[in-house]
C-alpha cells in the first residue's frame, strides 16, 4: 500500500486476522501484506485532489454523464466527492458507489481473512462485523506495494460494484490517479471511470466538506 520477516510479522498479526497458528506459507505472507497495508501512507494526512468521472449507465435513464469536482480525504476514514455541478445524477452517484475505508480501519469494520497469495498478489475476504446491505468484499493488493488494486462489493439483493484502481507515488505517497469501476446492481447498471490529479498532500480540510456527503 520492503522486504523483511514475512513469517514473523504474519504471526504478529495473526489475532487481528482470526487466522490458526498453522497456516499455510500462502496465507502466512499474506498477513504479512496485509500488515503493511495498513502502514501504506502513514504520513498522509489529508489530500485533496481533482477528479474527472465519466459514468455510462446501462440502466434508465441510459446516458453518458460526465463529472468533474474535487476530491477530498482526512484521516482516519473521512471521505467527501463535491462535484462542481450538483445534478440529480451526481447524488445519485455518490450515494450508490461505495466508500473505501483505509485498511488501518478494516479490523474494526471486518472479519478479515486471507485467501491467497501467489507472490504477486494477495487476496483477501472483508465480512462486515455489522449487518447490512453488503454481504462481504474480496479484496486484491500488490504485494510489492501494498496498495489495494482491486475491490469487488457482494450485495444481499444481489449484485455486486468492482473497482480496480492505478497509484503514482506524490511526495512518497501512493495515490490513486485512476479507477475503473463496473455497477451491477438490480436497479442501477453503469460502467464509470475517474481519473485523478493535482493532489495537494496533508493540507488543511474544512470538516464542513464531509458533512453533505
Amino acid at each position: 500500500m520492503k522486504n523483511f520477516a514475512r513469517l514473523v510479522l504474519a504471526a504478529l498479526v495473526l489475532p487481528a486476522l482470526g487466522i490458526a497458528p498453522d497456516l499455510d506459507a500462502s496465507s502466512a505472507s499474506g498477513a504479512a501484506v496485509f500488515a503493511r497495508m495498513k502502514t501504506v501512507n502513514a504520513n498522509l494526512k489529508s489530500y485533496e485532489a481533482a477528479v474527472h468521472v465519466d459514468i455510462a449507465m446501462h440502466s434508465f435513464p441510459f446516458i453518458s454523464p460526465k463529472l468533474d469536482g474535487q476530491a477530498y480525504f482526512k484521516k482516519p476514514d473521512r471521505n467527501a466527492v463535491v462535484f462542481d455541478t450538483v445534478p440529480a445524477l451526481a447524488n445519485a452517484f455518490r450515494k450508490v458507489y461505495p466508500q473505501i475505508p483505509p485498511p488501518e480501519q478494516w479490523d474494526r469494520l471486518f472479519v478479515v481473512t486471507v485467501a491467497s497469495d501467489d507472490g504477486t498478489v494477495t487476496a483477501l475476504k472483508l465480512v462486515p462485523r455489522k449487518h447490512g446491505r453488503i454481504s462481504f468484499i474480496d479484496v486484491k493488493a500488490d504485494d510489492k506495494t501494498a496498495t489495494v488494486t482491486s475491490l469487488v462489493w457482494n450485495y444481499e439483493e444481489g449484485g455486486s460494484i468492482a473497482l480496480d484502481q492505478e497509484y503514482s507515488l506524490v511526495n512518497g505517497a501512493y495515490v490513486v490517479t485512476a479507477q475503473t469501476g463496473k455497477v451491477e446492481l438490480p436497479s442501477y447498471k453503469a460502467d464509470v471511470a475517474s481519473k485523478f490529479s493535482g493532489y495537494k498532500l496533508n493540507v488543511p480540510i474544512d470538516d464542513k466538506v464531509f458533512e453533505a456527503q
